[in-house]
């Protein structure tokens, strides 16, 4: 018979203990667990031990690289084929003719009046007195996208000037607000030029009287000190890219280094063009090995200083040059760049495309890798951050705070009857209408909204609102078609694959 086996010891371990007592109440130490594997892209190894990024705030990296950023950006614009038409693409899409404000107030006399003094007001908005109220829309997103930032200036006027409502808008540049402002107004502080309170809103903005880099005009002497400038009567357009980002940088920024060197290299091989295509010649004189370079230079009689300057030949059509005995001429023959130069000048242009989030094709006009579903696939893409740009940039930032000053001052100036029924909020409900797309494929695009409204997915309103244009007017303009139609007794052209009426016989036989 078998001893009976003695009981194991129960060992009690605390729940999150690295550590256990044993009965004789010994500490015994777990094995630690092998630390866990940091991401590749946090490794500091060989492969990345130079990427070592600083830690700036969105301020700070605003602060550091901004002012230079902004002089290449216009730089570039200027003298940059590729960047002038990123640039200009996107106020194209974004814009177009305009961005349009409508009221919704429920009141429809108050309705129609606000509508109808916005499209009186339009054509002088703008205190320059050079654009209407769209082209100063297309002209800040301009500004915001190469010099990162616009800012208008809501500018009252008197009501003797004869304006439909005394307001007018005066667009500035991100230099007229000095980034590198920064003091103590009263208890606010002020930072990169735009003062702040106590919980952070935005409370006035700091300008300069002039562009500090103008030199046109007559006003060398003036002050150049900022003015504050409540931030009620401001516009700031920019694109928020960082959370507590107080200004804007160019939109090119992540690829301008790029578009400059393959400029720079687009440039070069042009050069080598024109050489290759000209006739260079080099003539090379016997030189024994006992000729100092003192003598070689003497002996062409240029003598100034070191071996000074060699002397050239001019080659014209129909020239017979004899040489020396003893001379040799060797034409140069520049290595051509052969099948890589398209390809390169490609996937560059494709890197400056994505850093502005652009077509490539319509960035290069290469189209000859596109085709109707590969463009429908982008375009899509594309039209959604469009109207991100539409939405959260333009139409808050700037449509938005006019619009409000605008009505402000219809109502409080007496151009608008109010109603006492109409409350504040329903007075300021607006919609904006972009620029309609263009269609693709007209025929099968119409006939695609035509469904939806018959499926009674959308509406003739939303149909017609997204097309950019108003209901109430394209439905007074129909109703006038046909009292003029029915006036002038004219028939209405069939529908296509309708029945035609019977013609009668033009001999009379039955």
């Amino acid at each position: 018979m078998d001893p009976v086996a003695p009981a194991k010891p129960r060992i009690r371990v605390p729940a999150g203990s690295s550590r256990m007592d044993t009965p004789l109440g010994a500490p015994v130490a777990l094995p630690m667990a092998a630390p866990a594997q940091p991401h590749t892209g946090a490794s500091t190894g060989r492969r990345l031990m130079h990427w070592r990024p600083g830690a700036s705030g969105p301020n700070a990296v605003v602060q550091a690289s901004g002012p230079e950023l902004v002089r290449r950006s216009r730089d570039a614009r200027r003298n940059n084929p590729l960047a002038k038409r990123a640039m200009d693409l996107i106020p194209t899409h974004v814009v177009g003719t305009g961005i349009k404000p409508r009221s919704l107030c429920s009141n429809r006399k108050v309705r129609e009046a606000l509508n109808q003094l916005w499209a009186d007001q339009v054509p002088f908005m703008d205190a320059d007195g050079t654009l209407d109220f769209y082209g100063q829309q297309a002209l800040a997103v301009s500004e915001m996208v190469e010099g990162g930032e616009a800012f208008a200036r809501l500018r009252t006027r008197r009501i003797t000037d004869g304006l439909p409502v005394p307001l007018q808008i005066q667009l500035l540049p991100g230099e007229m607000v000095p980034l590198d402002y920064k003091a103590l107004a009263g208890a606010n502080p002020v930072a990169q030029g735009i003062e702040r309170n106590a919980i952070g809103q935005r409370t006035a903005y700091w300008m300069l009287p002039r562009h500090p880099n103008e030199w046109i005009g007559t006003d060398f002497g003036l002050d150049m000190t900022p003015r504050r400038v409540p931030a009620g009567d401001v516009c700031h357009l920019f694109n928020v890219s960082r959370a507590g980002q107080l200004r804007g940088l160019p939109w090119l920024a992540a690829g301008i280094a790029t578009l400059h060197q393959v400029f720079a290299y687009q440039d070069a091989e042009l050069l080598r063009k024109q050489m290759a295509a000209s006739i260079v010649a080099f003539v090379k004189k016997a030189v024994t090995g006992d000729t100092t370079p003192e003598e070689m230079a003497a002996a062409y009689g240029q003598v100034q200083q070191g071996l000074g300057d060699l002397p050239t030949v001019s080659m014209e059509p129909g020239t017979v040059q004899y040489l020396e005995p003893g001379e040799d001429i060797t034409f140069s023959t520049p290595a051509d760049v052969g099948t890589n130069y398209e390809p390169f000048l490609a996937s560059g242009y494709r890197a400056v495309a994505a850093s502005v989030n652009v077509l490539y094709e319509e960035l290069t006009g290469n189209w000859k890798d596109a085709n109707d579903r590969t463009f429908r696939a982008q375009f899509g893409t594309f039209k959604r951050a469009v109207r991100q740009w539409q939405w959260h940039l333009v139409c808050a930032q700037f449509n938005e705070p006019i619009w409000r000053r605008f009505v402000s001052y219809a109502v409080g100036y007496g151009l608008v009857r109010v109603p006492k029924s109409v409350t504040e909020a329903d007075l300021y409900r607006v919609e904006h209408r972009p620029e309609r797309w263009e269609y693709l494929n007209p025929k099968q695009d119409v006939e695609t909204v035509s469904s939806e409204i018959e499926a009674g997915l959308t509406s003739r309103e939303a149909a017609v609102a997204e097309r950019g244009d108003d209901i109430e007017v394209i439905d007074a303009q129909r109703a006038s078609d046909l009292e003029r139609e029915e006036r002038l007794r004219l028939s209405r052209p069939a529908k296509p694959g309708s029945q035609l009426p019977e013609q009668a016989d033009p001999s009379g036989a039955e």
